[in-house]
């Protein structure tokens, strides 16, 4: 036992030697190749770094090592798989094995079958027409296989068959290693070498953007690496959770809940020790029927279990994409008969007119067609031993052989290309795919988990009709017949709610079951419920979530649904005697906040390296921190680089660009409002017209305008108009703030907030980046909150900016 002990912690080194060696490998290679490319580059002779030293210092990086072995961690798997298959081979061949009656027989009789094999090829070569030579040298070298086998000891057979697995796993190991190299540096290697040449970098506060490569700005907020947030970090600790349950998601519209349920689900915070997890994402109805949804959840599972026990080649568990296959072959089979129809018919014009200059050439004897070829044949050498001389003393009849011999050529090489070689590569393609379909997803209870997930999804789509029974029919005399036939019809009724929710949980213990062990296993199944806090009354989300809820707690399943910020704020009162569906339904809610400043500028340094801190709190400031706000500046900002390149330029266009879009949005929402009897009747023609001037309007006299929106003084809104012009007002108020303080001449000392005593002062930038992007925040929250802190804002940066403007205007 110590022995087989030792054994395995040798081979489980040796497996980590190898993946590590492979990890160290690609690394370095990727990092010099990346350090090669214009924005790396420049970023490098901008901050006087040695190439080499970045590449030591990357190379020895825990963090991205770690993230490395985490991506090779299927290379270990496989490379297990192989060590273990190496001890499972059989005995050797031993020498004093002597062949009983049967063996010798089935020996002697292949013995026999290749002697008259060699006997007919060697005798009846010249009169045995070539298509049944072909035929018996097939039939008669797979019988000769046969016997053979038959012949060998067990053991030898068991050798064979082990030989062939062997080869298998060991072609399909570096084959997984080329595809997971691509993985390793589009999601490991260039976002860590991003963020460790940022850190490297010194903050710089220069007022003009000139970005190497500002492509990375253009990407969605998912299309990058995630930011280590808390939610983040929190939702790492659920998805690795022994026992995982149901787990809420909340914060404000835009926070990147989406983006973290959409992460998990495809096991972006799965450990690397852990086996992946199966994931579903769907989206909650604005209009549901709870039944109905629930079903949608186990036709998204049927497909997800499809997809993952797939073979290679297979269409997935998509109908669009099935159906996408068979007519594709099907176009495939009708363009390629066309093609050899048309091929055929073009060949066969160009060969007679072939035939016809080389009847001129060389006449028409009785055997024309080796003529032909001898012909031909010796018009080439001499054209190859002296064309000068052939092109100078050329004749009629060798002008016809030259062209004969070019359309012989034309017309072998069409049919090569456009007859022979695609059935010989379609061949070879299906023979490689064969060998590298694994054969492990063909186990029977894969393939029986794969079988009850078709017939689930096909029983949740279609209310099938089974019909079974028998019949007879005896024949009598006189040619007549006597039958009896008998029928039973059953017609599958539809599934209440509660059938649904236990076949569904069902369903998935069952799945839990079955892919726990085997080389497609999974750690467990995650199923994300996205857009539930877009039910925008919140006694329809309760009563959703109450119907829904059933399907929770199923073992090493975890549910994870986004919510509104009612969800946490009523999880949170849990304990006290008014309870309620979010209460009961999950074991635990995140709170997704909106990034800090160091987030937001972690976020862009993930996206484009060299940008400014001026820029980077002019992003931060106006998307509030909500990543998707954060991702639209950023989009933005890459669209406007090209043709301004100073802060005030850019802070100006921005602002200019976003002032358009709220000027139509709030001029929409005050024509589509209704009046009151109350209401000024010239309330919504005056504000449009102010909305309208928003666009055009100096930005230094935003304030201005703001002040002649605002309802009235201090006074909380009576209507929607009411709100509506607060919202505007605040809206300008603020766009107003950003233009005074972001302007070319800006130093990081101008960022301070000063107070009545020395306790309320602070000269962080930060904080008071911080703080103005809290307003934005608090746009959606409170207008009359916004109006004070604005004006408490303004009020503390005064002394710092008051050259800014002539007249400045504090509360708007």
């Amino acid at each position: 036992m110590a022995g087989d002990d030792n054994q395995d912690a040798h081979l489980m080194t040796g497996r980590g030697d190898l993946t590590d060696a492979w990890l160290r490998h690609d690394v370095a290679r990727f990092l010099w190749d990346l350090l090669e490319q214009d924005e790396f580059a420049d970023e490098i002779q901008r901050l006087a770094l040695d190439p080499q030293d970045v590449v030591k210092a990357m190379a020895s990086d825990p963090v991205m090592m770690e993230l490395g072995r985490g991506t090779y961690g299927p290379l270990e798997d496989r490379h297990e798989a192989l060590e273990q298959f190496k001890r499972t081979k059989p005995e050797q061949w031993t020498g004093g094995w002597r062949p009983n009656r049967s063996q010798r027989r089935a020996l002697y009789a292949s013995a026999a079958i290749l002697a008259a094999l060699i006997l007919q090829l060697v005798l009846a070569d010249e009169w045995l027409p070539k298509t049944f030579a072909a035929v018996a040298v097939t039939v008669a070298g797979s019988a000769c296989f046969i016997l053979a086998l038959f012949g060998l000891p067990d053991n030898a057979i068991s050798q064979l068959r082990w030989m062939t697995e062997y080869v298998h796993l060991t072609v399909k190991l570096p084959a997984r290693w080329w595809s997971q190299r691509r993985v390793l540096r589009d999601r490991v290697i260039v976002p860590e070498l991003r963020k460790w040449l940022h850190r490297q970098a010194k903050t710089s506060f220069a007022v003009e953007l000139c970005l190497r490569d500002a492509s990375g700005l253009s990407l969605p907020p998912t299309g990058s690496t995630l930011v280590e947030t808390a939610a983040v970090q929190a939702c790492t600790r659920e998805v690795n959770r022994e026992m995982p349950g149901a787990v809420g998601l909340a914060g404000s519209r835009g926070v990147g809940k989406s983006t973290i349920i959409e992460q998990a689900a495809r096991n972006g915070f799965t450990h690397e020790s852990r086996s992946e997890m199966l994931g579903v994402i769907t989206s909650a109805p604005v209009r549901y029927d709870s039944r109905d949804f629930v079903l949608h959840i186990h036709a998204c599972l049927c497909r997800a279990v499809i997809d993952h026990l797939v073979e290679y080649g297979k269409p997935t568990g998509s109908e669009t994409e099935r159906h996408w296959w068979k007519l594709y072959r099907s176009h495939i089979r009708r363009a390629y008969l066309s093609s050899v129809v048309s091929t055929a018919g073009r060949a066969v014009l160009r060969l007679a007119v072939a035939f016809g200059f080389g009847a001129i050439a060389w006449g028409w004897p009785h055997d024309y067609g080796l003529a032909i070829g001898r012909g031909a044949l010796a018009f080439v050498q001499d054209v190859w031993a002296s064309p000068l001389a052939v092109l100078r003393n050329m004749t009629w009849q060798q002008a016809a052989a030259a062209v004969s011999v070019f359309l012989a050529i034309r017309v072998g090489w069409m049919l090569l290309r456009k007859l022979l070689w695609p059935p010989v590569a379609g061949a070879a393609l299906g023979t490689w795919r064969l060998f590298l379909r694994s054969s492990d997803r063909k186990s029977p209870d894969y393939s029986a988990l794969r079988d009850v997930a078709e017939q689930h999804l096909r029983a949740i789509r279609f209310l099938q009709t089974h019909t079974n029974g028998w019949s007879g029919k005896v024949a009598v005399p006189l040619g007549s017949d006597a039958g009896v036939t008998r029928s039973l019809a059953r017609a599958e009724q539809p599934w209440t709610h509660p059938e649904v929710v236990a076949r569904l949980r069902d369903f998935l213990s069952l799945v839990v079951d079955v892919l726990q062990f085997g080389p497609a296993r999974t750690s467990g199944v995650v199923v994300a419920i996205d857009e539930l806090d877009k039910i925008s009354d919140p006694d329809e989300a309760h009563r959703f979530l109450n119907e829904i809820k059933g399907i929770f707690g199923v073992k090493h399943c975890l549910f994870l649904v986004a919510v509104s910020d009612d969800a946490l704020t009523a999880f949170e009162r849990r304990g006290i005697p008014a309870r309620d569906a979010f209460d009961s339904a999950f074991t635990t809610m995140i709170h997704v906040q909106p990034f800090t400043l160091d987030e937001s500028r972690t976020w862009l340094a993930l996206r484009a390296l060299g940008i400014p801190e001026p820029f980077v709190w002019l992003c931060h400031c106006l998307s509030g921190g909500l990543p998707r706000e954060l991702g639209r500046v950023a989009i933005a900002l890459h669209d406007l680089q090209g043709a301004y390149t100073h802060l005030a330029e850019i802070t100006h266009a921005l602002i200019r660009q976003d002032l358009s879009l709220k000027a139509r949005a709030f001029a929409h929402t005050a024509v589509s409002l209704g009046r009151t009897e109350k209401d000024d009747p010239s309330q919504p023609h005056t504000l449009i017209k102010n909305l309208q001037e928003m666009q055009t309007t100096n930005l230094m006299s935003l304030d201005d305008l703001a002040d002649q929106i605002w309802s009235s003084e201090g006074s909380a809104p009576v209507n929607e108009f009411d709100r509506l012009r607060n919202e505007a007002a605040c809206y300008l108020l603020f766009c107003h703030t950003l233009v005074v303080l972001f302007h070319d001449e800006l130093k990081p000392g101008d960022l301070r907030l000063c107070g009545t005593s020395s306790a309320c002062a602070t000269t962080e930038p930060a904080a008071v980046i911080a703080q103005l992007a809290l307003v934005r925040q608090t746009m959606a929250v409170d207008t009359l909150l916004v109006r004070l802190r604005l004006a408490e804002f303004r009020d503390r940066i005064k002394p710092a900016f008051s050259h800014r403007m002539s007249s400045w205007n504090v509360s708007g």
